[in-house]
């Protein structure tokens, strides 16, 4: 965006924040205690009001009698919740407030039984746990700190649905599959706002996955199933929104500091609080980890920081400031290979070459003198001058308003901005350069957001709104010993989005339906490519590609007296063509520009269903939650290397293969979840994903199974407190076998399942009503596996010790 626009933008904020002072004088506002199940109050407590219509959500903290306020409250209804350490979380019914009106809403917490939470992503806007008709599963900050999690990707792992892969140890490539499908098809917000890398081949987020630290993060939602009518392109699969610490409430912070195997240590610091009656909260978060011997010794350094800033200046605006980015650096590994001498054909067990002669094999011994034996594949070889190194970036300034009790609206404006850098040289096994090469990829994206929430009725809420998105993507390789080889390239598109969604609350708020729908243009710039003499696409008509369609509907019913939730959402989603699927090119100064992209690519589809029951038993300590799901992907994005479709003398570019549009597969299966609290203390999470993923078209000979997906999948954590102070928690998750390719699509090898379980410990000593000190200690793969995935060593058994300071 250039200045001036933004100059304009900013300028339209505070003109907003402007027209929404006359309310002040009207305004209500609630108060209560946060008692313990003896009835004592609870100093330090966190108490959270959400406006149910969306817009306003402000925190504070219990005084030390307990007492929470939140004063200036518009009129209108709001969901209130409340959590402290070593109390399961309480939600509120909503809770209607008239103009000028005071309400008292005292907060119960037990020490024992399963949480609530307030969900925003599975519509976009605040709801209690029981009008939720999507499958969702939300983890807070407490449990990343019980299981002693630095990395988000960590934290997703016993999620139900979800298949988390990292290709080695820390700092490696990861990728997230929800139900079966690919990479690609899984969204990642931050704080409700796209995130996603436009240089990658895909425009995902998977090539930043890696560099996703814990580091201020108040909680995650996993939303399963489709989200494209509300998050727009990637969300075919669902969605992860990583909301960070937005402050409020007494000043408090802490400290950690842990190291341990592979040379790790890990350093972190957050601080927040609130000022002015809470009308300005403020968070900040450091964080700073470095491991110098990680597998064959490389290391992985990431540096990250996130801060948010909201004022309040009259009670229904606000306007917030928030940045998150993340500095990183990592060694690579080769790619796994063939070896030996596999069949012909059908699909091959995965036999790693053993360690003696893989050590061998990294310091020069040629592939013919090695003692094979029967291995069937090389594992990730090191490579001793491979490297990565990124950054991000992501800066947001939203303002929410409630001009009158039944409107409200936000006008939001993110920018986003990614460099990464691979390198490589010539030390190394097999076939390496001959000198030094150096890749850059660097993407910006820039969305202003506005968007209104309407209630007609209190039954009813109209959400609506327009998206503007200009993103970039450019590319520089060098070659030390060729400067011919040479070559750069940048392409701009922008899109024009609408959307809106109706949900209703009917039968005394026991039946929620929702239906959404949401409309994306896109116009495309002419990519300009260096050598110009001879650059592709200079008489391709570039001006638009197809638009996307999406619609969403959910229902839900819930039975009070049986603790029953019968669900069920269908959903279209989509996926629009990266900048690289559209005008991706390679080099070479002897034979020129290898063209692989079509601007005139289809967007991806698919249709999705699911539909389950939630339960809760024994006064609401048991809840089970049975969901059945059903994905079509109907179009396709996929690369041919084939001149089968993509004929060079009829093709408009003169592409011997590359990116067209193809029929996708599908995927279906059972998810199965568990939630107990037998006893005082005690928490117990399980879950069994069963996923039948198959594609259109044999991958290879008759194999139709899609790769990476295994068909089953489970995982269990179990937390024990010892009151206040003490817990350990052990969590374990394993799976059936896998196929994956090596070296080539179409070799198909066949993994054994994932077998890794995690024991963390911790005690917290007061030092006073509001300080603490306290120790801890984890175990990683408890039970030293070794397994590989898709042919990447991962880490043994591994372990860290640390202290917080909390203040």
């Amino acid at each position: 965006m250039k200045p001036a626009n933004k100059r304009i933008f900013i300028s339209f904020l505070l003109l907003l924040a402007a027209t929404t002072e006359a309310p002040a004088q009207a305004a209500g506002s609630i108060s209560g205690t946060v008692r313990d199940p003896h009835g004592n109050a609870i100093a330090g407590a966190s108490a959270e009001i959400f406006a149910r219509g969306g817009g306003m959500h402000r925190i504070t903290t219990t005084n030390p009698e307990g007492l929470y306020h939140f004063d200036h409250l518009p009129e209108g209804a709001y969901i209130i919740q409340a959590r402290a350490r070593g109390f399961a979380r309480y939600v509120t019914e909503a809770v209607r407030i008239d103009r000028g009106a005071s309400l008292k809403v005292d907060l119960p917490l037990q020490l024992a039984g399963l949480e609530q939470q307030v969900v925003v992503t599975a519509s976009g806007t605040p709801q209690a746990p029981e009008e939720v008709s999507k499958a969702i599963t939300v983890i807070d900050r407490q449990a990343f700190d019980e299981r002693d999690e630095s990395a988000i990707s960590e934290v997703l792992r016993t999620t139900p649905g979800l298949r988390v892969q990292q290709l080695g140890g820390p700092g490696a490539f990861t990728a997230i599959r929800i139900r079966g499908l690919r990479d690609q098809d899984t969204a990642v917000l931050i704080d409700g706002l796209r995130f996603r890398d436009p240089s990658s081949t895909q425009a995902d987020a998977s090539g930043l996955l890696e560099d996703l630290l814990t580091t201020n993060i108040d909680h995650i939602e996993v939303l399963r199933g489709s989200g494209s009518s509300l998050y727009g392109t990637n969300a075919i699969g669902g969605v992860i929104n990583v909301l960070t610490d937005e402050g409020g409430g007494r000043s408090r912070g802490s400290a950690l500091l842990e190291g341990g195997s592979l040379g790790m240590f890990h350093g972190r610091a957050r601080f927040s609080g609130g000022t002015n009656d809470n009308r300005v909260q403020y968070s900040l978060g450091l964080a700073h980890l470095d491991v110098t011997s990680g597998l064959n010794d490389d290391p992985a350094r990431n540096t990250s920081g996130q801060g948010r800033i909201a004022f309040r200046p009259s009670p229904g605006t606000q306007i917030v400031a928030r940045f998150y980015g993340a500095d990183s650096f990592t060694k690579l590994n080769i790619s796994p290979r063939t070896i030996g001498n596999p069949p012909a054909s059908g699909i091959i067990d995965a036999r790693p070459l053993s360690p003696a002669e893989l050590l061998l094999y990294e310091n020069g011994k040629p592939l013919s003198q090695l003692a094979v034996g029967n291995a069937t594949f090389i594992p990730s070889a090191n490579d001793p001058d491979a490297t990565r190194a990124a950054r991000f970036a992501s800066g947001a300034l939203t303002l929410t308003g409630r001009p009158l009790a039944a409107l409200g609206y936000t006008v939001s404006y993110q920018g986003l901005a990614i460099n990464r850098t691979f390198g490589n040289g010539p030390a190394g096994p097999g076939l390496q350069s001959a000198g030094s090469t150096r890749s850059d990829f660097s993407g910006r994206i820039h969305t202003l957001l506005a968007r209104f929430d309407y209630q007609p009725g209190s039954s009813t809420l109209l959400t609506g709104g327009y998206e503007f998105e200009d993103e970039y993507f450019a590319t520089v390789s060098l070659d030390s010993l060729n400067s011919a080889a040479a070559s750069a390239a940048d392409v701009t598109q922008r899109s024009n989005t609408g959307f809106v969604q109706v949900q209703e609350r009917l039968l005394d708020n026991r039946l929620e339906v929702s239906t959404a729908f949401r409309a994306q243009s896109f116009s495309l710039q002419r990519p300009r490519f260096n050598p110009a003499a001879t650059a592709p696409y200079r008489s391709a008509v570039v001006s638009s590609s197809p638009a996307a369609y999406t619609g969403d509907g959910s229902i839900a019913w819930f039975l009070n007296q049986s603790g029953t939730k019968i669900r069920a959402h269908a959903g279209r989603g989509y996926r629009s063509p990266s900048l690289f699927e559209r005008f991706g090119t390679g080099f070479d100064p002897d034979f020129g520009y290898f063209v692989y992209g079509d601007p005139r690519l289809r967007p991806e589809r698919s249709i999705a269903v699911d539909g389950g029951i939630d339960q809760a038993f024994s006064a609401r300590r048991l809840r089970t939650s049975l969901t059945y799901f059903y994905t079509r992907l109907q179009d396709v994005i996929l690369f041919d290397p084939s001149t089968t479709f993509i004929d060079p003398f009829t093709d408009p570019f003169g592409r011997a293969g590359g990116y067209r549009n193809a029929k996708g597969g599908l995927a279906r299966g059972v998810e199965l979840s568990l939630l107990f609290s037998p006893g005082p203390g005690l928490d117990v999470s399980a879950a069994y994903t069963y996923t039948n993923a198959i594609e259109r078209t044999p991958l290879i000979g008759d194999v139709l199974r899609s790769f990476i997906t295994p068909n089953h999948q489970t995982s269990i954590v179990v937390t024990q407190r010892m009151g206040r102070r003490a817990s350990i928690t052990f969590d374990l998750t394993a799976s059936s076998s896998y196929l994956a390719p090596i070296s080539s699509p179409s070799r198909v090898f066949r993994f054994e399942g994932i077998s890794k379980a995690d024991l963390a410990g911790s005690y917290r000593i007061p030092c006073g009503e509001l300080r603490a000190i306290r120790w801890f200690a984890k175990l990683s793969n408890l039970f030293n596996q070794n397994f590989y995935e898709s042919g990447f060593r991962t880490p043994g058994i591994t372990g860290v010790t640390g202290v917080q300071v909390e203040f």
